[in-house]
């Protein structure tokens, strides 16, 4: 398969899942403290994964938790933040300029910070009470820190069952990759040129979609994109798609499925260029029925894995190349 390294992936996914007992101890330790609210503060890819956990804290948890982004939260506050309030925050770099000084300013308040970094020894590592450090990425650990914070809560008692059937999905990630490798080499070819894509999604499914469309395919593929919630869709985006517009949509299995599913009715009726990517369509080996929609977005990512890897070719363009970002002052 082409660009692949099934080894590396297995190796880097098993990692990355060993973050669970490090965001146990410091979620643990907190709780034990007490604490009035949780917030939830990160900035573009940060910020994406918390709007796949926001539905997930919504529908089964009676925790506050409240999502903001970083940059907002320092010059507008919230009411609701205090000395109470536990932070959760990540920054893969470990000195993204928003996340440090929202640690900065949410520790002048006297509220303690949980903060995910590939290296400890960076500036939100030292700023952090709690810096989790795992050189594998954070995939896990926005999972991890939300099916803590709601198991100690009472809301999920299948944490263990969770975790345990977690460990299988490396495994099971392959094989969707191995899958989906036709169909995306396909998407590719058809799209790597597009004037425009647009990239819809729900519930638990519309942070990927979101973080799909800007982080991946505008920061590192210079594509242009727009994403838009399912809900909205039939709002104002209708209304701009015709027979060549490139609509993409990622179909999840939470709670919000016939909301794509109204998507996928429509859109092909009005537009010939219309491409569906469905979790369902992958076996996961070891993951019960009742966990499926909750993982939806790490299936999706695995996909997508080739769906990049297609377009890097196509466009001769790698992904790690940038014209602005890091390399500019702004």
């Amino acid at each position: 398969m082409f660009n692949f390294d099934e080894k590396a992936f297995l190796e880097k996914e098993k990692n990355a899942l060993a973050i669970r007992a490090d965001v146990e101890k410091a979620i643990d330790a907190e709780h034990k403290k007490g604490f009035k609210n949780v917030f939830f503060i990160g900035v573009g890819g940060s910020t994406t994964a918390q709007m796949e956990m926001e539905p997930i804290l919504k529908s089964r948890s009676t925790l506050g938790v409240y999502l903001e982004n970083a940059a907002e939260f320092v010059t507008r506050g919230n009411k609701r933040f205090s000395k109470d309030s536990l932070v959760v925050t990540s920054s893969v770099s470990g000195d993204t300029a928003e996340i440090v000084r929202a640690i900065e300013y949410a520790k002048s308040h006297g509220a303690k910070v949980i903060a995910f970094v590939k290296n400890a020894d960076t500036p939100v590592g030292k700023l952090a009470d709690y810096p989790i450090a795992n050189e594998a990425g954070n995939t896990y650990f926005w999972y991890a820190v939300t099916m803590r914070l709601m198991f100690l809560n009472g809301d999920f008692p299948e944490y263990d069952k969770f975790f345990k059937e977690l460990d299988s999905l490396p495994d099971a990630l392959v094989d969707v990759q191995k899958k989906a490798d036709d169909k995306a080499l396909e998407f590719a070819e058809k799209y790597w040129n597009e004037p425009i894509l647009y990239f819809v999604g729900a519930g638990n499914m519309w942070g990927w979609a979101y973080c799909y469309a800007m982080c991946l395919l505008e920061e590192m593929q210079w594509m242009r994109t727009k994403s838009i919630h399912a809900s909205d869709f039939f709002h104002g985006t209708l209304e701009v798609i015709d027979r060549d517009t490139a609509v993409v949509l990622f179909k999840g299995e939470d709670e919000t499925r016939p909301l794509a599913d109204r998507v996928e009715k429509f859109v092909p009726r009005v537009s010939a260029r219309f491409t569906a990517f469905d979790t369902k369509d992958y076996k996961l080996k070891g993951i019960s029925p009742e966990f499926r929609g909750l993982i939806s977005p790490r299936v999706m990512e695995a996909v997508c894995e080739r769906i990049t890897a297609h377009l890097e070719h196509y466009r001769k363009h790698p992904k790690e190349i940038r014209r602005y970002y890091r390399k500019l002052t702004y």
